[in-house]
């Protein structure tokens, strides 16, 4: 195989003459074979010069485009790929399994006319698009296998064997676990040490040093020294670093390279490590030794949509994390506070995956692992365990023996998202199992022609794997199925109107609906939640004998099994099992209908959000200003003798001094900050893109504001407050750190007045 650098940097292109050795452009490698076939590994924007080079070559031709993830440094030179535009062209694109997009949409998002004058659907080559799981295809002659990365969106890597020869490309990836050894222990950084195992040329993100990485955990990039450790462990022969940093300079990167050559040679290892510069160009020859080390097919859609997980933690500011994230993925999330409340949630819950805490208020959650599978009859059913930082050896190795992956608190909430998303389709590989099963559809006019028997038998095993009939005996299952209607909707198709008369009851065959319910007098739908394959709508309506309560909408393409209202309550009578499956389902929807209301109404007396929704918020204002760099203020206020006030005066009068405290607040701050009231006499203040003066500026500005908001609503006292701050360039990933620093300046401040 023949190799050649166009783009060795990441994050974004950094032209110029202190990068000229190394190279500028972003992720682009050219592999070709001796067949003459190309393949090319990233798009990002050193794929413009290799498509000059291409077209110089042999004009159109056909081409094989591998695409670790869609992140923009990867993706961002595609429109500039002039073979692309060349009629006869056969180009053929390959990449993982996004969260919500398809790796089309992806491609053609930053081809719109906002921000680039040709559409990629305006191209004119052929285009073919295949999306990959975690496994192995092939390409011709050559075998390519994939494994997923540890970054913040779905990533794999590419292990290609031809020639003789394989070559691993690994880009972008992070450490699993931050050992102190040299051979780390963690199962996914072991899993990774085997698919680059025996490689004779390894091209690897290699982005930080050691000493920048520990400031940069979570942002889904190696350091040097772990990339050199991984490759001596998994015997490679030739190690490239790769994916530069956009801050490093051509002697910094020499530096690097210096340093890990050192670190090589003190083991006596036969590994050549090396920097990856643009226009570098060398064959790869091997000793035959590629092997598949992957036996499933990655051509094979694992859909992961309608899976359900249990997080098992007593922090609710985790769960809020998990939360603004997995329903976006159409995942169904439960949490439980400790480990018997698990035990007792899990056979109704019947979770596909497990997060659970190491410290819970009733013991080790690893002690937990065993039980819960036992208990699910699950032997395989993938666990996360999250450890704390001082979790020491002992964590470790209970983690190591019982949970399928681990990890640290505070957890990065993109990096668990991707874990999880791996392990679902892991398991859901591993089984041979499907969570969508396509049903020919047939309308009423077809219900009583012959159907074809494999075709009801699969249904059949479909219906008697949803917990709500799996009560029901073969027999009446076989009714239930002869009687219904399969229906096919298109999406954005309303099925269940509101208002409308009960009719049919639904199961979710495949695909995905969304429940609405349009506010009265108010063009605005208050979103009640999203369901997916195995459940069930239109329930209430029938139970109710009343008006459907919401409207049901597809997202998209959905088959259900429409039920007669009269049979379903027919069935619920004759079957007490099936009764409380049925009651079972709208528990946990009413459970979960509480919990959104919990977190997200606002304080009943004064109108502000209140301390979850403080939370749940802090981390997506905090993460915006990370990502621009800019400075947070945090405020936090507290009213002083409120229960002396209340005493002397009543509650009438305190929950005015309540009122007027959060009217001032209000009233001294922009509409893009955020006010909580945090607890009782308690009101925290975020101010996003603020400094230490702005900060002074809103404390003076609120103690006016209450000022003459006490006078001109005639409270028969003086309002008194502490007000503490905060500043940060970096704010933390949980607020508890930043609410101690602002509440020490407050008591500062406190004792400074009282001497």
């Amino acid at each position: 195989m023949h190799v050649r650098f166009w783009g060795t940097r990441g994050s974004i292109p950094t032209p110029g003459h202190r990068t000229s050795i190394y190279g500028g452009n972003t992720s682009c490698v050219e592999i070709r074979t001796h067949d003459r076939t190309t393949l090319i590994l990233d798009a990002g924007t050193g794929i413009r010069m290799l498509g000059e080079d291409l077209l110089m070559r042999h004009g159109p031709s056909r081409i094989h485009l591998l695409i670790g993830h869609t992140h923009w440094d990867h993706i961002q030179g595609f429109p500039f790929f002039r073979p692309a535009f060349v009629p006869g062209t056969e180009l053929n694109i390959y990449g993982s399994v996004t969260f919500q997009r398809s790796l089309e949409e992806s491609l053609s998002g930053q081809m719109q006319y906002s921000y680039f004058p040709v559409k990629l659907q305006e191209l004119a080559t052929r285009i073919h698009y295949t999306e990959l799981e975690e496994g192995f295809f092939r390409i011709g002659e050559i075998l390519v296998e994939t494994q997923y990365l540890n970054h913040t969106a779905p990533t794999i890597a590419y292990r290609i064997s031809a020639d003789g020869a394989t070559v691993a490309y690994v880009t972008d990836h992070e450490p699993f676990w931050h050992s102190t050894g040299r051979a780390p222990h963690h199962p996914g950084d072991q899993r990774h040490i085997d698919f680059l195992r025996g490689a004779d040329l390894v091209i690897h993100d290699a982005q930080y040093t050691s000493e920048e990485y520990r400031s940069k955990l979570g942002w889904g990039h190696s350091p040097t020294d772990y990339v050199t450790d991984v490759a001596m462990e998994a015997g490679v022969r030739r190690l490239a670093l790769f994916h530069h940093d956009p801050g490093h300079d051509d002697d910094t990167i020499k530096q690097m390279e210096d340093t890990q050559r050192a670190r090589v040679n003190t083991t006596g290892f036969p590994l050549d490590v090396f920097a990856a510069a643009e226009n570098m160009e060398f064959d790869v020859r091997g000793k035959g030794r590629g092997k598949t080390m992957v036996h499933v097919s990655a051509l094979e859609r694992r859909p992961t949509s309608g899976r359900r997980i249990m997080f098992v933690t007593p922090h609710q500011t985790d769960v809020s994390a998990l939360e603004q994230v997995l329903p976006e993925d159409r995942l169904l999330i439960t949490a439980v506070v400790d480990g018997l409340n698990a035990l007792q949630a899990a056979p109704a819950i019947s979770p596909d995956l497990v997060i659970i805490n190491s410290r819970l208020s009733d013991g080790d959650g690893a002690s937990f692992i065993q039980p819960l599978r036992d208990l699910l009859q699950k032997p395989d059913l993938p666990v996360i365990l999250l450890t704390e930082r001082d979790g020491g050896t002992d964590t470790l190795e209970i983690a190591e023996n019982v949970a399928t992956d681990y990890l640290t608190r505070p957890f990065s909430p993109p990096m668990l998202r991707t874990r999880i998303r791996a392990w679902l389709a892991r398991a859901i590989g591993a089984t041979g199992t499907r969570i969508e099963v396509i049903v020919p559809p047939r309308n009423q006019e077809t219900l009583d022609e012959p159907t074809d028997e494999p075709a009801e038998k699969n249904l059949d095993q479909l219906i008697s794997s949803i917990p709500l009939f799996a009560p029901l005996s073969p027999e009446k299952r076989s009714q239930l199925i002869s009687r219904s209607i399969q229906e096919e909707f298109p999406a954005d198709h309303t099925i269940i109107h509101q208002g409308h008369p009960m009719g049919m009851v639904y199961v979710i065959l495949s695909g995905h609906v969304r429940v609405f319910e349009p506010v009265a007098d108010s063009s605005v739908e208050m979103f009640l939640g999203e369901l997916g394959p195995g459940q069930i709508f239109g329930e209430l309506g029938v139970l109710r004998e009343r008006p459907r309560s919401a409207s049901v909408v597809a997202l998209d393409r959905a088959y259900c099994l429409g039920m007669p209202a009269s049979d379903f309550i027919n069935w619920l009578g004759e079957s007490r099992e099936m009764s409380l499956s049925l009651l079972r389902i709208l528990a946990g929807r009413l459970y979960d209908a509480d919990r959104l209301l919990a977190r997200h109404a606002p304080d009943p007396l004064t109108g502000l959000p209140g301390r979850r929704a403080f939370h749940e918020l802090y981390r997506r204002l905090t993460a915006g200003s990370k990502r621009r760099g800019a400075t947070v203020v945090l405020l936090v206020l507290d009213i002083l003798h409120l229960k002396d006030i209340n005493d002397r005066f009543g509650y009438a009068v305190g929950d005015e001094v309540l009122r007027a405290v959060a009217d001032a607040l209000m009233e001294s701050l922009r509409t893009t900050d955020l006010v909580t009231r945090y607890g009782g006499d308690e009101f925290t203040v975020l101010l996003v893109e603020a400094g230490e003066r702005d900060a002074t500026i809103v404390m003076n500005r609120v103690r006016e504001k209450l000022r003459h908001l006490t006078t001109y609503r005639n409270l028969p006292l003086t309002v008194e407050c502490r007000i503490g701050y905060a500043v940060t360039h970096d704010p933390p990933d949980s607020p508890e750190e930043f609410l101690r620093l602002a509440d020490e300046d407050m008591q500062r401040k406190s004792s400074s007045q009282l001497k």
